[in-house]
C-alpha cells in the first residue's frame, strides 16, 4: 500500500527555501511531497528543473505566487512560506482562502497585527497552521522543559538569558535590500536571529506581564535597527528574566541558567549542569543558621552531542498534523508564532518610549511605533545619499559655480527641517 504523502508547494527559495526544498526532495521527510514551488528569477528556473522527489516527480513550477493561487491549486494540499516576513499575512491570507494549510518561517510577520490576522484567518479556514521554530526540537531544551513541567526545579524565581551565537557583517546586513531594516524586516536582531530564542525563552518559562528593554540602535553598524538587545522581564508571580542578544560580538556565547527554589539549571552551550538541593524557601525559613552551613548540594552535569538541525522532524509533524487533521502533532501551532513577535514589538517600543511596558502591546500603538521608525530611517538614508553625492560632486569638482560644499551643505539641511 502506497503511504499517503501531503503535497505542498513552497514559495520562497532564498537560501533557506532552497534548502527545504533539497530535504524534502530527497526524502528527508517521508510523509511529504515537494509538488509545486515558486521561481520568481529567471536564473533559478534551472534550478527549479532540477527538483525531482524520489516518486521521479518533477515540482511544478509557477512564476509568481499569484499565479500557483490562481492556477495550481488542483496540484498541492499545503503551502510552506519562507519569503522575507514583511510578505508573510498577505500569502498565509491567500492560502487559507483557498483551503490549504500554511507552515510559515519565523517570524510568523513584522507586525502584530498581521500576525493576528493570520491567526483569525487560519481559525476561520479550519485549516492547519503551523510555525518553523525548530529549536524546540533540541534535546538539550526538550530535557529542560521535562524538568520544569515535572516540577524538578520547584518554582523558577530567576531566569538569565546570553546568547552571541549569530555574529553577522556588514556584507549579512547587504545581502539584501529587504535586511536589517524598519521598512524592510520590521527591525534587527530581535526580528531575525532573536526570534528563535525568544521562542524557546517563552515556550519554557512563559509570557511575562511586563518588560523593560535597552537597546543601543546601531551599535556595532551603520543603520539605526539593533544588533543588540537587554530585556528586563517581570511576571506576576515575582519571578524576573533577563534577556541578552547581541550580534556583533567576536566570542560566541550561549548561556541559559535557571534558578528555582529546589534546584539551579546551567547551560552553556550544549553542557547541562544540574544541581539540585533543598527547597531554599523552607531552608531560609525553618534552619537556625546564618548561611549555608547545613545546605546540600548533588551536580549532574549532561553533554549533548552535536546534531543535524531538526528540520526534517518538524516538516514530518507538519505533515501528521494535515493528514490527519490534528494539529496537536505539530511542533509548533501558528497561534504561538505570536508570542516571540510580541515580545520583540514590547522590546522596540519600550527602548524608543522609555518605558515599562505592559503586555499584551496594543497592535495599533505598535503600528503607530513602525510608521515613525520606518519614515526616520528613509530620511536618514536621504541625508547619507545626499552627503555621498556632495563629497563625491566636490571631488569631481562638478558643483555648480558659485555654491560651495557649505552651502550645499546648508541648502540641504534647509530642506530636511522643511
Amino acid at each position: 500500500m502506497q503511504k499517503e504523502l501531503l503535497k505542498v508547494a513552497l514559495i520562497g527559495v532564498g537560501s533557506v527555501g532552497k534548502k527545504y526544498a533539497r530535504m524534502i526532495t530527497a526524502g528527508e521527510v517521508p510523509n511529504m511531497k515537494l509538488s509545486a514551488v515558486v521561481i520568481r528569477r529567471d536564473e533559478l528556473i534551472e534550478w527549479g528543473e532540477s527538483l525531482v522527489n524520489t516518486d521521479g516527480d518533477n515540482a511544478r513550477i509557477f512564476r509568481s505566487a499569484e499565479e500557483l493561487f490562481e492556477t495550481g491549486e488542483s496540484c498541492y494540499d499545503a503551502v510552506i512560506i519562507a519569503t522575507p516576513h514583511k510578505t508573510h499575512k498577505e500569502l498565509a491570507l491567500k492560502a487559507f482562502a483557498k483551503g490549504k494549510a500554511v507552515l510559515c518561517d519565523k517570524p510568523a510577520a513584522a507586525d502584530i497585527g498581521e500576525a493576528l490576522a493570520m491567526q483569525k484567518a487560519a481559525s476561520e479556514s479550519g485549516r492547519i497552521y503551523g510555525m518553523i521554530f525548530h529549536q524546540r526540537l533540541y534535546p538539550k531544551y526538550i530535557r529542560i522543559k521535562q524538568m520544569i513541567d515535572n516540577g524538578e526545579l520547584g518554582d523558577i524565581k530567576r531566569v538569565c538569558l546570553i546568547n552571541s551565537r549569530y555574529l553577522r557583517t556588514s556584507y549579512y546586513h547587504k545581502s539584501g535590500s529587504w535586511r536589517s531594516s524598519f521598512a524592510g524586516e520590521g527591525g534587527g536582531a530581535l526580528i531575525n536571529q532573536g526570534q528563535h530564542i525568544l521562542d524557546m525563552y517563552q515556550y519554557l518559562f512563559g509570557m511575562p506581564q511586563k518588560l523593560f528593554a535597552a537597546i543601543p540602535f546601531g551599535k556595532y553598524n551603520d543603520f539605526i535597527v539593533d544588533d543588540e538587545a537587554t530585556i528586563v522581564m517581570e511576571y506576576d508571580n515575582g519571578k524576573t528574566g533577563t534577556f541578552i542578544l547581541s550580534t556583533g560580538e567576536a566570542c560566541h556565547e550561549e548561556r541559559l541558567e535557571i534558578i528555582g527554589t529546589k534546584a539551579r539549571i546551567l547551560l552553556e552551550d550544549d553542557t547541562l549542569t544540574i544541581t539540585k538541593h533543598r527547597d531554599v524557601c523552607e531552608y531560609i525559613k525553618n534552619e537556625e543558621v546564618n548561611s549555608r552551613q547545613n545546605m546540600t548540594f548533588a551536580e549532574e552535569t549532561i553533554q549533548f552531542e552535536k546534531a543535524s538541525e531538526p528540520y526534517a522532524q518538524l516538516f514530518e509533524n507538519f505533515a501528521n498534523a494535515v493528514l490527519k487533521g490534528d494539529e496537536s502533532y505539530l511542533t509548533v501551532k501558528g497561534s504561538e508564532g505570536i508570542n516571540s513577535l510580541m515580545l520583540c514589538a514590547s522590546a522596540y517600543y519600550s527602548a524608543c518610549k522609555g518605558i515599562k511596558v505592559e503586555l499584551p502591546l496594543e497592535a495599533s500603538d505598535y503600528k503607530e511605533l513602525m510608521d515613525e521608525l520606518i519614515k526616520k530611517e528613509g530620511e536618514n538614508r536621504f541625508s547619507l545619499f545626499f552627503l555621498f553625492f556632495v563629497v563625491k560632486a566636490v571631488e569631481q569638482k562638478i558643483v555648480p559655480p558659485g555654491i560651495s560644499f557649505f552651502k550645499l551643505f546648508f541648502l540641504h539641511d534647509t530642506v530636511s527641517v522643511a
